[in-house]
């Protein structure tokens, strides 16, 4: 774990007695939630916020921090004691630019979680260039991958060069071809340098693996993407090798029966399948259902058995109607003047109410963003394949130092536009 820069810690958490000498309050029951946030999580040019809110949106108590930081929050003790389930609200503004906004509604009050930071910030170093020759004349598509960077080509030719970009020095390049019959061809390339020039011949590719991903749905299909990884590297996206990605029609991205088609090179070990079924993205009144998992390819793509409906999408008054078995609820916001985004996480046995008030502190420090500006885009219901429930989820994300899908299989979602 990374050492932490401790910048806030509230003189509250030093008073070891049970009760305050002055009050002869329990301060057990006023303690609200320890955060600790890892160095890296967030912008260390930024002031940031987390604020605790009751039911009906109002704040218990909140705090400001820049950077890493580790807290207790607690009630004021003045008051009647908090309820047993609080909201939790992280506000933070990434690069300067946008505003990020994060709340879990229904959390147990008393909890400690930790937010960590598995990503890191890898640079382009430079760029390899190919050249085409014996291109067949089925081919719709090419895909050149590095570790983490790609270049897909549509309209692709004998007389051009191509560049890909690089995170790394020296590694193996895979070049992928989609065929009009749904197949693919593939060639890695390997010990590629930045800088060098590599003349590709078309005749001496292989033929790629491919996997029929049954869809046990009922639904049309959407769209579908594969990304491969080395048997021992992370799921992170700076290790993935994108394999598929989109809609490219009946014969490619899935047969006459509806079912999900995906090639892969077999030399890759592990993959993150995602498959998407319904509406179109994105079309107001609309539904997707999707599926992601991460290691084998799934033999099938299955619904989640949850649905939701939205009854009222007002923010201090917002309700929905939750079917099925699920283990959160989500509502989507954003706010284009200010380019803000806010994702509230809903526990399964709330579908109506508030959602929080911002404290003064934030008026304070960023008085253009105002919360009656956010307008709800979407509602989505998710169940973790890793997790019966959302505190197991919690439990899960909030004590593993990693990216999630190394220590979660996937997941299945329902997103109402």
């Amino acid at each position: 774990m990374k050492n932490l820069q401790f910048l806030i810690i509230p003189l509250l958490v030093f008073i070891s007695c049970e009760e305050t000498e002055e009050t002869g309050v329990d301060l057990v029951d006023y303690h609200l939630f320890t955060a600790t946030f890892e160095e890296g999580e967030l912008d260390d040019d930024a002031t940031s916020f987390i604020f605790i809110s009751d039911g009906d949106g109002n704040v218990l108590a909140d705090s400001s921090f820049v950077g890493a930081a580790s807290f207790e929050l607690f009630a004021d003790t003045s008051l009647s004691p908090p309820p047993d389930k609080i909201g939790v609200t992280t506000l933070t503004r990434r690069d300067g630019e946008y505003f990020e906004i994060a709340t879990n509604l229904g959390i147990d009050k008393g909890s400690a979680w930790t937010w960590y930071n598995p990503y890191y910030d890898p640079e382009e170093i430079g760029q390899s260039y190919y050249t085409f020759t014996n291109l067949p004349n089925e081919l719709i598509r090419v895909i050149i991958s590095s570790n983490g960077r790609y270049y897909r080509i549509t309209s692709i030719n004998d007389n051009d060069t191509y560049e890909l970009s690089h995170f790394e020095s020296l590694e193996d390049v895979l070049i992928m071809g989609l065929l009009n019959d749904g197949s693919a061809i593939y060639k890695i390339v390997q010990g590629v340098s930045v800088g060098e020039t590599h003349s590709i011949d078309f005749s001496g590719f292989s033929v790629a693996n491919q996997t029929i991903m049954n869809n046990n749905s009922d639904l049309n299909y959407d769209y579908s993407h594969l990304y491969g990884y080395d048997s021992n590297d992370s799921f992170i996206s700076y290790k993935r090798h994108r394999l598929i990605y989109g809609n490219l029609g009946e014969g490619i991205s899935w047969d006459s029966n509806g079912n999900f088609i995906f090639n892969y090179p077999p030399e890759l070990g592990k993959f993150r399948t995602t498959a998407y079924a319904g509406d179109s993205w994105g079309t107001a009144g609309g539904k997707n259902w999707y599926q992601t998992t991460a290691g084998e390819i799934p033999q099938t793509f299955e619904k989640i058995d949850a649905d939701i409906s939205v009854i009222n999408s007002e923010i201090n008054n917002f309700e929905v109607n939750l079917t099925g078995t699920f283990d959160q609820w989500s509502i989507n916001l954003s706010n284009s003047e200010y380019s803000g985004e806010w994702v509230v996480f809903v526990n399964p046995s709330i579908n109506n109410g508030k959602l929080p008030l911002f404290p003064i502190s934030i008026s304070n420090e960023y008085p253009e963003l105002l919360r009656q500006d956010f307008i709800m885009n979407n509602v989505a219901v998710t169940d973790y394949l890793c997790a019966q429930n959302q505190e197991e989820w919690h439990e899960l994300f909030f004590n593993t130092d990693g990216y999630y899908l190394d220590f979660c299989s996937g997941y299945r979602k329902l997103r109402h536009w």
